[in-house]
């Protein structure tokens, strides 16, 4: 997304000149009619990213940063206002693109042969956006230039050490950024790209496009993850220790759809015969769980052992100075959350948690440091599970189980033993969040991420009350790991 937000920045302010005049590169095969942009990808990229229109692509990064932005308290208007203020124009505004020359309605492609993108982009009106980059010039930027298969490519300096380059033919603005680790190439990105030998990722898209499992995305694509952690490996030596950890990932595929009112988000990474080890490391979930966090303002799980996670980890942590030893202390390996009430003016919820453990050594040393807990525990039976209440005056009454492979907890009448069932358990997601802001009060949300020491509690509550509800999960499915987002505004 960030690439993508990048692209349309420098398609509208470090252009200039349009090319010759040649005839274009033939109509794409009929599977890409709907991305027309993607006539000018290479042979064999390291990932591609399309969309049919720019202004779908510009409604897919709104959504992301509307989404993602709220937790770390940015906001679109936030973000365009800051790049007006750099770039002189918008580029997130669909008029604003329109009146620089861009074709709204035309495709959009991003690429790469190596790390550094190249966008492609239609135009609507070149004199238009030769304008405004003339009005660059005049304001200071200085560029230079080479002839590259009858078409002028431009270059300018855009950071200390990013330069981007551009170039427009038949009516197309092609813009490169040459990144600090990726390989440089001069202008071969342009030549393969005006020239494209050959579809030699089109089984990768097509796999992108069933991953997708969507009719219409805005955004879409794939990336060929040997080939990039390769090239990124080449550079930074310090890769090397952490990309062997996603050798088992072949491809990755990307797509972002929405209507304005919903958005969703997929990625699919294929592990290949490497899934059925990550499903071998699942964790199951007691039968109730699930019903409990159905229609609750908040619930969490991560079901993938930490123990197994931790030894997958461990050559990257060493390369970093990293030691995850330290959670042994607490010996959790799975756990799952839910919140389904809570009413901060009398201090009353319901909640529970739900862990998996290696040993029970710092959750009995807790229970230990309880006030008169002898005098006021009382033994119960969860299920098949012996476990005990405390009755806590003027505060709550705390159901709990509590053993060397298990700890559970929960306050609320009678919903331990609601999520313990019959001591049944069923197979869950590797991991998930679910909100339901609506189902909470504004004093709630604002107490609770108060308590999780969020100065911006104020500001992220207002933002978060604008969904209507928020879903992430993270499953196995054949051989692809998929990670799902999905978002209802209200």
């Amino acid at each position: 997304m960030r690439f993508a937000l990048l692209a349309a920045v420098a398609a509208l302010c470090f252009g200039t000149g349009c090319g010759s005049r040649t005839p274009s590169h033939a109509a794409p095969p009929a599977a890409l009619a709907a991305f027309p942009a993607t006539r000018w990808v290479p042979a064999n990229p390291t990932y591609l990213v399309a969309s049919p229109t720019v202004k779908e692509a510009q409604r897919s990064l709104r959504d992301v940063i509307d989404s993602v932005g709220m937790l770390g308290g940015v906001e679109i208007a936030e973000v365009s206002r800051g790049l007006s203020q750099l770039l002189a124009v918008d580029p997130l505004s669909t008029e604003a693109l329109a009146a620089m020359g861009v074709d709204v309605d035309g495709g959009l492609a991003m690429f790469s042969e190596d790390v550094s993108p190249t966008f492609v982009l239609r135009l609507s009106a070149p004199e238009q956006i030769q304008a405004f980059f003339d009005r660059q010039r005049e304001r200071g930027m200085v560029t230079q230039s080479v002839v590259v298969d009858g078409v002028e490519v431009f270059t300018a300096q855009l950071l200390a050490n990013v330069r981007v380059s551009w170039a427009i033919a038949d009516d197309w603005l092609w813009v490169h950024f040459a990144l600090p680790f990726g390989h440089d190439g001069g202008t071969t990105w342009f030549a393969n790209s005006r020239r494209p030998q050959g579809a030699g990722w089109a089984a990768d898209w097509q796999w992108a496009q069933g991953a997708a499992k969507s009719t219409a995305p805005a955004l879409t694509g794939f990336i060929d993850a040997h080939d990039l952690i390769a090239s990124l490996s080449s550079k930074i030596p310090e890769v090397i220790a952490c990309a062997r950890l996603v050798e088992p990932v072949g491809r990755v595929a990307i797509s972002i759809e929405g209507d304005g009112s919903r958005v969703s988000g997929r990625l699919a990474f294929d592990l290949g015969p490497a899934a059925a080890s990550v499903t071998a490391g699942l964790l199951p979930v007691p039968e109730g769980f699930a019903a409990a966090a159905a229609q609750a303002p908040l619930a969490a799980q991560w079901n993938l052992d930490l123990l197994v996670v931790r030894a997958w980890l461990q050559p990257c942590l060493h390369a970093i100075d990293e030691d995850l030893g330290r959670l042994d202390r607490f010996g959790v390996r799975s756990g799952r959350a839910v919140l389904q009430a809570f009413d901060p003016d009398d201090k009353s919820g319901a909640g529970a948690v739900v862990l998996d453990l290696a040993h029970q050594k710092f959750f009995a040393s807790q229970l230990d440091e309880l006030p008169m807990r002898s005098t006021l525990e009382r033994r119960r039976t969860f299920g098949p599970h012996a476990g005990h209440s405390i009755s806590i005056p003027f505060v709550a009454t705390l159901d709990y189980v509590l053993t060397d492979k298990l700890a559970m907890a929960a306050v609320g009448d009678g919903l331990l033993a609601k999520v313990v069932g019959s001591g049944k358990t069923e197979p869950g997601p590797v991991a998930s969040i679910d909100i339901l802001p609506p189902a909470m009060s504004v004093e709630a949300w604002r107490t609770l991420l108060g308590a999780l020491d969020r100065r911006d509690a104020d500001v992220i509550v207002e933002r978060l009350l604008r969904w209507r509800e928020g879903h992430i999960a993270v499953t196995i499915e054949g051989t692809s790991l998929l990670v799902a987002a999905t978002g209802v505004r209200r």
